[in-house]
């Protein structure tokens, strides 16, 4: 097969970024080697900075946003989990003895209990969200 400059041209730059397999690398390193006006003129090309371009983050940098969001989001996940159980959990009943047992009206206090822990945590879920959205 004959390799043009267009074919090189096309490969450049997955080259210049590291992003090809190690034969694509190899076939432009010899195209190149056997055309030094053409590797100049690519090189220059790519050398130019580009206008109103913005240098790329390091990938390190992105690869921890990405984990620093996925654990707020699995933490607001839990504490929305964990609101929506406290608040339903004065509503739960009992079967003891052939009877519907509710635990507001059995245990009002517990019940209660459960339900301001519910409502601390619904407030902590919208403080969190507030937050994460003024970001």
């Amino acid at each position: 097969m004959n390799i043009t400059k267009d074919i090189i041209n096309d490969l450049f730059p997955l080259y210049a970024e590291n992003e090809c397999s190690a034969d694509t690398r190899a076939l432009v390193e010899e195209y190149l080697k056997n055309h030094p006006r053409e590797a100049e003129e690519l090189r220059r090309a790519f050398a130019a900075p580009m206008p109103g371009g913005t240098p790329r983050a390091p990938q390190l940098a992105e690869a921890q946003s990405f984990r620093e969001a996925r654990r707020r989001v699995r933490g607001q996940a839990w504490i929305m989990g964990l609101a929506i159980f406290f608040s339903l959990a004065p509503f739960s009943v009992n079967n003891f003895g052939g009877g519907v047992h509710w635990l507001f009206l059995e245990s009002p206090l517990i019940a209660l209990a459960y339900a301001g822990v519910g409502a601390a945590l619904w407030l902590w879920y919208a403080a969190r969200r507030r937050n994460a959205s003024s970001l």
